[in-house]
């Protein structure tokens, strides 16, 4: 599984206001079946970053309006230039000077979650990419689908348009479980 190597090893990079959010829309139950743990490199970031780990509102879903699209794009950008993308590295962190995609992903979350977005919309996905390589992206769940954010494009996509292979997801609607895709 790929849970195992996500602490050191992801795909490689080439070469302010709060925003007001829509509150919840409740879906069906979670699928027992499609259930695991949250990974062990998960759950250690979150023992120093608690606050970026809680959960919420279960379900919400973002309503995507221009303002809010434009600050995600900004977010995304700006966290893509500031972190210069390495291959490898031990721990997942908030705001490093160089990191992997892990860094990327719980940077721009964090972000994300500073505005005021609800952390339940906000979900880390594991791909594998067409390279076979592990890799982590952050999905954002709006009201007109879910937008991927990914440190190896500057590009944000739905989650059709991209050519990953998904293997799970964070929970929406439990944070100490993720869901197989």
């Amino acid at each position: 599984m790929v849970v195992a190597g996500l602490a050191g090893a992801c795909a490689s990079r080439p070469a302010g206001d709060a925003v007001d959010s829509r509150p919840v829309v409740h879906r069906a139950s979670l699928d027992p079946t499609r259930l695991e743990l949250a990974p062990l490199d998960y759950t250690r970031f979150c023992l120093r970053h608690a606050a970026d780990c809680e959960l919420g509102v279960p379900d919400a879903v973002i309503d995507l309006t221009p303002d809010v699209e434009a600050a995600i794009e900004r977010i995304n950008r700006d966290v893509n230039q500031r972190i210069r993308s390495v291959k490898t590295t031990t721990d997942w962190r908030i705001d490093p000077e160089t990191g992997n995609c892990n860094d990327y992903v719980v940077t721009k979350r964090h972000d994300l979650l500073a505005m005021g977005l609800p952390a339940s919309a906000l979900l880390i996905a594991v791909v594998r990419t067409p390279a076979g390589e592990g890799h982590l992206l952050l999905i954002i769940r709006t009201d007109r689908g879910d937008l991927v954010l990914d440190n190896l494009t500057a590009e944000i996509r739905r989650r059709g348009e991209t050519r990953y292979a998904w293997i799970k997801r964070q929970s929406a609607r439990d944070a100490s479980l993720w869901e197989r895709m």
